[in-house]
């Protein structure tokens, strides 16, 4: 499993609203650096979750390559996770995306990276609260 520079192909599968909203996502800018096999490319991240994220503006990796993504959060420490590649397309806007899943070796990438989410739903929410849900 090599990661290649090149183009996309033209026929990739928009990604469904369904799949989008699977798992809670944050809206900051987040960015990413991912390496695979001595390959460096520099992401954003469109779409962050505990079990994976949408990069975009990066290199096109090849589907199930194992990558380690370091992932820059605002506010935050950097986190640094296992990935596969498991998904390659164009977003609804057009822009060509890369979906991976993390492959956590530990609950503190789990934990460092729902602590991020939840402090942005907390700044996204009057007065900094999470309301109760009953």
């Amino acid at each position: 499993m090599e990661t290649q520079v090149v183009g996309f192909e033209t026929e990739l599968p928009a990604i469904s609203a369904t799949e989008r909203r699977r798992y809670p996502r944050t809206l900051s800018e987040v960015q990413a650096t991912v390496r695979s096999r001595g390959s460096v490319g520099q992401y954003e991240v469109r779409n962050l979750s505990v079990c994976g994220a949408l990069l975009t503006a990066g290199p096109r990796l090849d589907k199930d390559t194992i990558v380690e993504v370091d992932l820059r959060i605002p506010e935050h420490p950097q986190i640094r996770v296992m990935a596969r590649v498991a998904r390659l397309g164009i977003h609804d806007d057009g822009a060509r995306y890369v979906g991976v899943e993390f492959l956590h070796s530990s609950v503190e990438t789990e934990d460092m990276i729902q602590a991020a989410l939840l402090d942005e739903i907390e700044r996204s929410q009057p007065h900094g609260i999470i309301p109760e849900l009953d």
